[in-house]
């Protein structure tokens, strides 16, 4: 192995002489400069691209009807809720939805999610891991009746949040969402 590695840096450099004659003229015609050969495009699996935009889609459609429903928790959830969740994605919300109507707590304004997936698998038991890093600066929890901040002291306002997703009946769902506290962004 040393020895083919030794013979390719003698055969690279062995055309880099120092003052080697001048080659005849030729007759043929002068060296065209080579252009660089476009490095090729990832290619992107339509399959998985369509899977992704599905995910990303559910996963939207399910903190938009988070942020519906903890703004005004006296009311029925968004129905949208059961329509992007299910299993302790939809279980965790209906509890923070029940824990805020009992404390009288609303969220006032709108987080900013910035979704990645990180992980996808297709086919049977498809699933995928999107990861985001939660911007909650202008969505506030307060209690309704006084407009006072209940937001916990020294809280995070960007947290990275971790969801899983798998698909039934045809469609992505939320599984899981879990916000890592301790992990800022």
């Amino acid at each position: 192995m040393k020895a083919a590695a030794c013979l390719a840096v003698v055969v690279a450099l062995s055309g880099c002489t120092a003052g080697a004659a001048d080659p005849q003229p030729s007759s043929s015609a002068p060296p065209t400069s080579s252009s660089p050969t476009p490095s090729p495009t990832p290619t992107t699996d339509p399959a998985i691209a369509a899977a992704e935009a599905a995910v990303l889609e559910a996963y939207r459609g399910y903190w938009a009807a988070k942020v519906t429903s903890y703004a005004d928790p006296a009311q029925q959830q968004d129905p949208n809720l059961a329509r992007f969740a299910d299993d302790t994605a939809l279980t965790d919300a209906q509890s923070t939805i029940a824990t805020f109507r009992r404390n009288g707590i609303s969220m006032l304004g709108e987080p900013v999610l910035t979704p990645v997936i990180t992980e996808i698998q297709l086919g049977e038991g498809a699933s995928a891991t999107i990861t985001d890093c939660v911007d909650a600066t202008n969505w506030q929890p307060v209690y309704t009746a006084s407009g006072e901040s209940a937001a916990a002291p020294d809280q995070a306002t960007r947290v990275v949040t971790e969801s899983t997703a798998f698909t039934a009946e045809g469609r992505w769902l939320i599984r899981s969402s879990v916000p890592h506290r301790d992990t800022t962004c």
